[in-house]
């Protein structure tokens, strides 16, 4: 094709996508010129030059005005603007049964979202019939879960909607994103007249159709049990069974690839653990001088917390899910529940890697005649009562004869006696076991009080301490990548391993670093930018990698920083036992309090819910991880008292 023949140049529309979307910066430019290219007297008549006019005004009443334009000049932007409104006002007014069709003849695609706005906003979907309306919106393509974002939509097409969202099993999938998807970016509606009874036939139907999606399959099959979303037992249970048949069938048809981890023990090593990556697979390799030097009861639980790293730093467990490990692609794909308990490839590896851990240590000790539960109720029973004079405690551990299935159900009930213990001593100074019998109920981990005033410092909503932490550890933070030499993971990792000028930094950079020399975090050393004080970052690194700081733990010039954010609104410190991302690990392993996606394993051993037929390697595996469970809440009871100790030496 040559010059004479070819089309113009293809100019994308204008968008505006909101403030704090970068997107948003980039067009500026673009902006101001479609508002001063306006003409109130020759307006453009299609929809798509209307609706681009309506974003430009956007724009210019947000405040997103060329910087160097003068104050003249912007002003007669804000009054075209104005003018702008009043335009797009009157062709939404005309629009009427006879024309929408018509008028709204191939908008694009990027416009459906303000096209919704604007006919709800302008009172068009209450001057036209449901008929002219779906049928005007099917001409332009808008889809169905388009349609459902809209409220107005919604309501005056009430009857028509509920009848497409019936009309075939694959629309299930819309209304398992309103009900279930915890990762919607946009609110939808369903109609009134669409019942619960709607909603169960139409995912029973779903679940049954020829190819249902795994991801929406998963989301039935872990979501909690609610009469207003028309889920049911029945139908959980029929999405877990056929979730399970295709999985298998997947794998019979792909050969996948290795993942996971392995664990050994190695005569001649030297240091007392390696971990190596092989083909994606984590290989741990514990040195067996060191198991068998470590055979006393205290350095057993020691290797827990230490060696096996469940809690290697100021006694806050890795074992939890965080954010901060929430980062890659792998953990971008998938759905994840209304009420699921986000997890990940970092956690997957954690929860593989520890529980192997446990399992290999377990069999260890007892090839040394070492019981793992008698080492519990020697640290209840009679340690803390000699290292600390704390008296009262109770652990029964389980028969030497006891099945894998007689063992849960004594360990997950130890553990609930014992969490009931530790509360009691808090509260009365002394446990009554009388009173933790009366009393007895389900443990809310969330509530397990702690003797430490103030024990945990967490990030408020605050504006300020939410931006530090993006910009600091955050791999979507714009403080990442200068160019091909000068890159890290995060701000933090761009700062740490590189010599970074102030002037080699972008123009939009600038504030940002700006705001972390601000406050103290980074400081300008003219040849390069490098973090300083060390006490803040420590406070900060916690609150992004823990999601808490253990304030206890830290010394003085850390305490004076949470100290000061504390006061500035930026932290907020309450007490327990265990932080919330250490509470909520615990109700997704033991109980559907919080998620609807756990395991459920106290529910299921305490009320005798094990499926019949399941046989003793599963409850073989339940075992080991009740066991990894107790021995962290028995970590954080250790930590506890061990800094109330250290308080009392040091007064």
């Amino acid at each position: 094709m040559d010059a004479e023949t070819a089309p113009d140049q293809f100019t994308p529309r204008l968008r505006f996508y909101g403030a704090g979307d970068f997107a948003t910066y980039w067009q500026v430019e673009r902006a101001a010129e479609v508002v001063r290219g306006f003409d109130p007297s020759c307006p453009p008549d299609d929809a798509n030059g209307i609706v681009e006019l309506h974003n430009a005004r956007l724009f210019v009443e947000a405040g997103f005005t060329p910087r160097d334009i003068s104050d003249d000049d912007r002003a007669t932007l804000v009054a075209s603007a104005r003018a702008i409104r009043r335009t797009v006002a009157e062709w939404f007014n005309a629009l009427r049964d006879d024309n929408v069709s018509e008028r709204l003849t191939e908008v694009d695609w990027p416009y459906h979202e303000h096209l919704l706005d604007l006919l709800a906003g302008l009172g068009v979907f209450g001057r036209c019939s449901p008929n002219a309306l779906l049928t005007a919106l099917d001409t332009v393509r808008v889809h169905l879960g388009d349609m459902l974002t809209s409220k107005r939509l919604v309501e005056a097409c009430d009857a028509d909607l509920r009848d497409r969202l019936l009309a075939a099993p694959s629309r299930a999938e819309l209304v398992v994103r309103h009900h279930l998807d915890g990762d919607a970016k946009k609110q939808t509606y369903l109609p009134a007249s669409f019942t619960p009874a709607d909603s169960r036939s139409l995912m029973a139907a779903y679940i049954d159709s020829a190819d249902p999606n795994l991801n929406y399959l998963k989301l039935i099959a872990t979501a909690p049990i609610d009469d207003k979303t028309g889920i049911d037992a029945r139908l959980v249970v029929k999405a877990r069974r056929r979730y399970d048949t295709l999985v298998t069938d997947l794998f019979k048809t792909t050969s996948g690839f290795k993942t996971g981890c392995t664990v050994s023990v190695s005569e001649t090593q030297v240091e007392p653990v390696k971990a190596e990556l092989n083909d994606l697979v984590i290989e741990f390799t514990f040195s067996k001088a060191w198991l068998e030097d470590t055979l006393d009861f205290p350095s057993v639980l020691n290797n827990f917390q230490f060696l096996f790293e469940f809690a290697p730093q100021s006694g806050l467990l890795t074992l939890p899910s965080f954010d901060s490990e929430r980062r890659g692609l792998a953990d971008m794909m998938g759905m994840n529940g209304a009420k699921d308990y986000r997890t990940g490839h970092v956690f997957d590896v954690k929860d593989r890697s520890t529980l192997i851990q446990t399992v290999m240590y377990q069999r260890y000790l007892a090839s040394k005649d070492i019981d793992l539960e008698e080492v519990l109720r020697w640290y209840f029973e009679e340690h803390l009562p000699a290292e600390y004079g704390i008296t009262g405690f109770v652990f029964s551990p389980s028969s030497p004869m006891a099945n894998y299935l007689e063992r849960c159900r004594n360990l997950f009930a130890e553990m609930e006696s014992i969490a009931t213990q530790f509360g009691l001593l808090v509260e009365d100074d002394e446990i009554d076991h009388e009173v933790a019998a009366a009393g007895a109920e389900l443990v809310r981990y969330r509530t397990i009080p702690s003797a430490l005033e103030g024990k945990y410092a967490y990030a408020t909503s605050h504006t300020e301490i939410r931006t530090i932490l993006h910009i600091l550890f955050s791999n979507q933070s714009r403080l990442t990548y200068i160019n091909e030499d000068l890159r890290g993971e995060n701000a933090m990792d761009l700062l740490q391993r590189n010599k970074v000028p102030y002037e080699a930094l972008h123009e939009y950079q600038q504030p940002l670093m700006d705001k972390l020399i601000e406050i103290g975090i980074a400081e300008n050393k003219g040849d390069q930018v490098r973090l300083k004080d060390p006490d803040l970052f420590r406070v900060l690194k916690s609150l992004s990698e823990n999601e808490a700081v253990a304030y206890h733990h830290l010394n003085g010039g850390s305490q004076a920083h949470v100290d000061k954010m504390v006061s500035a609104g930026w932290l907020v410190r309450r007490s327990s036992l265990l932080t919330d991302a250490e509470a909520a690990y615990f109700n997704y392993n033991l109980n559907s309090v919080d998620f609807s996606n756990g395991p459920k394993l106290r529910n299921k051993y305490q009320h005798g819910l094990q499926p019949k037929g399941v046989g003793e390697a599963e409850h073989q595996e339940t075992y080991f991880r009740a066991m990894r469970l107790i021995i962290a809440l028995t970590i954080k009871i250790n930590d506890e008292f061990w800094l109330l100790d250290a308080a009392k030496r040091r007064t």
